[in-house]
C-alpha cells in the first residue's frame, strides 16, 4: 500500500515502548498511516514489570532525545495491582515518561471502536469472542496482526472518535462500580500520536482493502 509521505523533517519525535509483541505490531500499523515517520516503537521482550518498561523508555529518551515518550501495557498482562500502578506512575513522572494502559489488554481498545460495552469485562477471552463476531478471524496473537489482521488499524480508523467516546463511558462504568483504576488510559496517547506524528489521508489505503468505493 503506497501512500504519499511528507518530505519535510518533523519537528518532534515520539517513542512507544510496549510490553507485548502484538501491541508493538498494532502501533506499527498506526505508524505506517501517520503523516510523518517519526514514531518509534520498541517491544521490550525482557521487561517483567512496569518499572522495567519505564527504565527502558527513559534510557531511550536520553539516548535518542525523543520529545514524547510512552510506555504501553495491559494491566492483566503485567498483573499490576492498584498500588503497583500508582508506584509506576510516580516513577514514570520522575523519569519523564507517560503511561498508557488497558484492562485487561489491547483487545478492549479494538472493541471500543465497534461497541459500547454495558458492563465491565475483565475476561479477555470474552472480548476476543465479541470481536470474532465482527472480525471472524480475530485473535490476540501477533500472528493475527501479521496476517489476517494486517490492516486492522485501517479498518478501525473510521471509528476512532467513537472509540474515545466509548472509552469515556466505559471508564464511568468502572468508577460507578467503585474501581480505583480506570480500565482505559489510552486517549491521551492516541491524541499525542495525532499531534506529534500527524494523520495521513488514508482514503487510498482504505480503497485498497475495500473500505471505500470511490
Amino acid at each position: 500500500m503506497k501512500r504519499k509521505k511528507r518530505n519535510e523533517k518533523p519537528r518532534q519525535t515520539l517513542l512507544i515502548v510496549t510490553s507485548g509483541e502484538a501491541e508493538s505490531l498494532y502501533f506499527s500499523q498506526m505508524r505506517k498511516d501517520s503523516r510523518y515517520t517519526n514514531m518509534t516503537i520498541i517491544w521490550d521482550s525482557e521487561a517483567q514489570s512496569a518499572e522495567d518498561l519505564i527504565k527502558r523508555a527513559a534510557k531511550e529518551r536520553t539516548r535518542q532525545k525523543f520529545d514524547s515518550v510512552w510506555c504501553f501495557f495491559g494491566l492483566q498482562n503485567l498483573e499490576l495491582s492498584d498500588q503497583q500502578l500508582a508506584e509506576a506512575q510516580a516513577l514514570a513522572k520522575k523519569r519523564k515518561v507517560q503511561l498508557a494502559w488497558l484492562n485487561p489488554d489491547l483487545s478492549l481498545w479494538y472493541l471500543l471502536h465497534l461497541q459500547a460495552p454495558r458492563a465491565l469485562i475483565n475476561d479477555g477471552s470474552l472480548i476476543a469472542s465479541a470481536l470474532r463476531g465482527i472480525l471472524p478471524e480475530f485473535d490476540t496473537s501477533p500472528e493475527y496482526l501479521l496476517g489476517a489482521g494486517s490492516a486492522l488499524h485501517l479498518k478501525l480508523f473510521p471509528y476512532k472518535a467513537q472509540a474515545v467516546v466509548n472509552a469515556g463511558a466505559y471508564n464511568q462504568l468502572a468508577s460507578q462500580a467503585g474501581l480505583a483504576t480506570a480500565p482505559v488510559n489510552m486517549t491521551k496517547l492516541i491524541n499525542d500520536i495525532s499531534t506529534v506524528c500527524g494523520t495521513a489521508d488514508m482514503t487510498h489505503n482504505q480503497k485498497l482493502i475495500g473500505l471505500k468505493n470511490n
